[in-house]
């Protein structure tokens, strides 16, 4: 299925995207803080936050915070090297029947590691303490006023927002059903653009052609699913729920979603300009 947002439109938008202004994030709305970075001496505590190599082989640890530390905990007669498969990200010498330790990734994701010499392997999966302010755009005064002149609201929409260590959601209470944007932080601009083709794929959504994919991979489903991605970031909006157009000018929910993906994507370049 082709995009139906016109040209005309997607001028439109890309001329109040680059005019756009964005509010502070909404009264209530989590503002993320640094994560402070511990000290190389610091473990990371708790055993299931720790990677074991036995038999020549290693654990993944549960989900750990951005900055916090790792412990690699080291029980074969081997020295062992833990390197990230991008070669960047970390990497510890853990002496045989020792420990050390390392800083986890700032950006949360899902980050391959393998061991020297041997074929362990095992996955670092990092969420983050808190939101980017980005993220949480979803839910600033911006995005409800956008909500509210679409639908002609006698006032600013109530919402109500999750963060899960990666992915921070933004949810309206609406008469028409529950509309939802949600934003996924990954490790890097491919994994972003990894996620996105696989949530277009699940939503049934198809790439946006021509100028109103805005430069960017940008998915679009008939039942209301916008998927963009942008830097490391994966913006989903759902307006699934709305069977119906609504507001006075009868909007479909893709469009309704669209014109909801594009504020936020002004919102964006305003807060990396």
């Amino acid at each position: 299925m082709k995009s139906n947002i016109s040209l005309a439109g997607a001028l439109a938008v890309a001329a109040a995207i680059a005019l756009a202004g964005c509010a502070a994030p909404a009264s209530g709305t989590p503002t993320p803080t640094p994560t402070p970075t511990p000290s190389a001496s610091q473990a990371a505590g708790p055993m299931e936050l720790m990677i074991h190599i036995q038999d020549g082989k290693a654990s993944s640890p549960q989900p750990v915070v951005s900055g916090s530390m790792v412990t690699v905990m080291n029980m074969d007669a081997t020295p062992q090297r833990i390197i990230s498969d991008d070669a960047t990200s970390f990497s510890v010498s853990v002496p045989a029947g020792g420990t050390a330790a390392f800083a986890a990734p700032g950006k949360p994701g899902s980050y391959p590691f393998h061991g020297e010499p041997g074929g362990l392997t095992g996955v670092v999966t990092v969420t983050a303490a808190a939101p980017s302010a980005a993220a949480t755009m979803v839910c600033a005064e911006e995005a409800r006023q956008t909500v509210q002149e679409i639908l002609a609201l006698p006032a600013l929409p109530a919402t109500a927002s999750r963060w899960d260590g990666s992915t921070y959601s933004c949810t309206y209470p609406l008469d028409g059903g529950d509309f939802v944007m949600s934003v996924t932080e990954t490790a890097s601009n491919a994994a972003a653009g990894k996620l996105a083709g696989e949530l277009a794929e699940k939503e049934l959504a198809t790439p946006i052609a021509g100028l109103a994919n805005l430069g960017l991979p940008g998915y679009q489903s008939g039942d209301g699913h916008v998927i963009f991605a942008k830097d490391s970031m994966v913006l989903h909006v759902d307006a699934s729920a709305f069977a119906k157009p609504v507001g006075p000018h009868q909007v479909t929910g893709s469009k309704f979603a669209y014109e909801l993906a594009t504020t936020i994507l002004g919102c964006w370049t305003e807060h990396h300009s």
